[in-house]
């Protein structure tokens, strides 16, 4: 069960999650190619212009250190029992800027297989 009711109601639909890009912070990965999708907030969180292509690869470059060794983790643990995960991360943006977020993942699962990780980015570096 998650956290965060809006999470449960988008599983509970088995539609395409096109919606959830309008919640300020949201991002979202499709798990077949790696495709992310990221709400305005989150470009503005990493420092990227609106709408600038995605690679996840080099978004994972901007974790720093054990930021990136933990989302390593997370994520594949996630992926593989379907859960859930939260943890506050450090990135550097392209201008080399520091910048704390906390990190919310779920899985969106279809037959039993995690399809779709999704959730939110929200900078939290003033808090810390």
């Amino acid at each position: 069960m998650s956290a965060y009711p809006w999470i449960e109601a988008l599983q509970g639909r088995d539609a395409d999650l096109g919606e959830i890009t309008s919640l300020p912070a949201s991002w979202e990965c499709d798990l077949a190619d790696n495709a992310l999708r990221w709400a305005p907030g989150v470009f503005d969180l990493f420092g990227m212009p609106r709408g600038a292509r995605l690679d996840r690869c080099a978004i994972v470059e901007m974790y720093v250190g054990e930021s990136r060794a933990m989302l390593d983790r997370l994520r594949a643990e996630a992926i593989a029992t379907c859960g859930s995960f939260t943890f506050d991360a450090q990135i550097r943006r392209p201008d080399g800027e520091l910048r704390r977020m906390r990190l919310t993942a779920d899985v969106l699962a279809r037959g039993g297989r995690a399809v779709r990780l999704y959730g939110t980015k929200q900078d939290v570096t003033a808090e810390i």
